[in-house]
């Protein structure tokens, strides 16, 4: 009879950068993709915002595969229900070192930082700014679900909540219906989960429009105009 085992390696992990490490820099966005996309694609979504002050960080999830159909069309995703409790673990320090790199090579500690979840990209996004021991000055859950383990843990929700969650969805998601969204606004809110809700006119995607509105808000220190 088999048994399973496992062990920890070091493996090679990637992300793309829009922008130059400088003491320009005011903002940073850290925005990951969804599911069997690639990060060199998905990043091009936030060339609207892309200035001299601003950093743009797209990190790719470490499982790739061939799209079915396609002889040689790779993409990628963050996890699986195999390994789960691995998966996630890998994810977040991946993306702590991606972080750690970024100070190192000359990155100010005092830059806003935001994050983008998109699709699949979502969970892993919230698991991460739940763990980290540094400010997020906006935590947006682009047509996407919360992982429960974050709202079900107290310290894990406080973490998030100061982060300004915002919950952005098409009004035409293919993904996700009206009735899904008001189930996702029930228990969020339940659970004490402190959001605003945004929709725009569009499918599952990241609309240029939302989004520079909401890097215009953190440009301005989170107030209106």
């Amino acid at each position: 009879m088999s048994k399973e085992h496992q062990i920890d390696t070091t493996t090679t992990a990637r992300y793309y950068i829009n922008g130059q490490i400088s003491d320009k820099v005011k903002v940073v966005w850290f925005v990951f993709h969804g599911y069997g996309m690639l990060a060199e694609d998905f990043i091009k979504n936030f060339d609207g915002i892309s200035d001299e002050n601003t950093l743009i960080i797209a990190p790719e999830g470490t499982h790739r595969y061939y799209k079915r159909g396609t002889r040689n069309q790779i993409s990628a995703n963050w996890m699986t229900s195999d390994l789960r409790d691995a998966d996630i673990k890998n994810n977040t320090q991946y993306l702590n070192s991606v972080l750690d790199v970024l100070f190192v090579q000359g990155l100010l500690t005092e830059c806003k930082i935001g994050v983008v979840g998109f699709s699949q990209g979502g969970p892993t996004a919230f698991r991460w700014v739940s763990q980290l021991d540094r400010s997020i000055e906006m935590l947006i859950a682009w047509g996407t679900d919360l992982p429960q383990e974050v709202l079900n843990n107290n310290q894990n929700l406080r973490k998030v909540n100061e982060s300004n969650i915002k919950l952005v969805i098409g009004s035409n998601d293919e993904y996700i219906d009206s009735d899904k969204v008001d189930d996702f606004i029930i228990d969020y809110s339940n659970k004490g989960v402190e959001f605003d809700y945004h929709t725009f006119e569009g499918g599952h995607e990241i609309h240029e429009e939302t989004m520079r509105y909401f890097h215009a808000r953190i440009m301005n220190g989170g107030q209106e105009f």
